[in-house]
């Protein structure tokens, strides 16, 4: 419903419509900057299938979670309805959206996307660069949230919609990470969205959970643990 590619953002249509959620709250703090490592060394992924497989799955999962597909299929033969959604500023539309797609000219991607019958949503994404375009990747995405504390816009039906970024208190996770939360309020009813962006060799990895209520960091923090590992080649439980 509102104007994003990624799954939180259908989930949030999902969580509106059915008149469920919480009421807005106070302004967020900034989101902190991480520095940045000078050099990497580590060779990336130039087999989107190979990266793919690095992604957790289900059985790492909380449970209740169960995996969905992209939402890249056909919307059946009914007439398609103009799309009325913008973004004011307009760069903010790429907040929460995949690295691969903020920051073009990785080497290999991929993507999953879990959801539970309470509308919760969990969204890993990696993206791949070479040379040192990791780290300019990282940064660029680490810039768009500092860039963008507050911002509005519509949705595909043209209803209103806010947005507020703010900072997230989280231990650093692989070379370099930022974690931050995103509220999406529409007609009264917010989103709560909360997610960490995370450096990992040559890999730029975003892990990213939305609920109707403000996020456990924890358990975003031992999600977001456990992907970085599965990227450094760490075997776990």
């Amino acid at each position: 419903m509102f104007s994003r590619s990624r799954t939180v953002l259908i989930v949030a249509a999902a969580v509106l419509a059915a008149g469920c959620g919480s009421h807005h709250g106070s302004s967020l703090p900034r989101v902190s900057s991480a520095k940045i490592p000078s050099s990497v060394t580590a060779a990336p992924f130039t087999d989107s299938a190979a990266l793919q497989a690095k992604l957790l799955t289900a059985t790492d999962m909380p449970p209740g979670f169960e995996q969905i597909d992209n939402g890249s299929g056909g919307g059946g033969n009914g007439p398609t309805q103009p799309d009325r959604s913008h973004t004011s500023p307009a760069a903010c539309a790429k907040v929460l959206d995949p690295v691969s797609d903020q920051v073009p000219g990785s080497t290999a991607g991929g993507a999953v996307h879990y959801s539970s019958a309470d509308f919760d949503s969990i969204d890993i994404d990696a993206a791949s660069y070479p040379n040192k375009a990791a780290a300019q990747a990282f940064s660029t995405v680490q810039q768009l949230l500092g860039d963008c504390g507050s911002y509005s816009g519509t949705d595909a039906d043209g209803t209103a919609v806010s947005y507020q970024v703010g900072g997230l208190n989280q231990a650093r996770a692989g070379d370099a990470s930022v974690s931050f939360q995103v509220r999406t309020t529409s007609q009264g009813m917010t989103l709560y969205s909360a997610a960490t962006v995370a450096l990992v060799g040559s890999t730029v990895v975003q892990v990213a959970r939305a609920a109707q209520k403000p996020v456990d960091p924890e358990a975003l923090r031992g999600l977001t643990d456990t992907q970085v590992q599965r990227l450094q080649g760490i075997s776990g439980p």
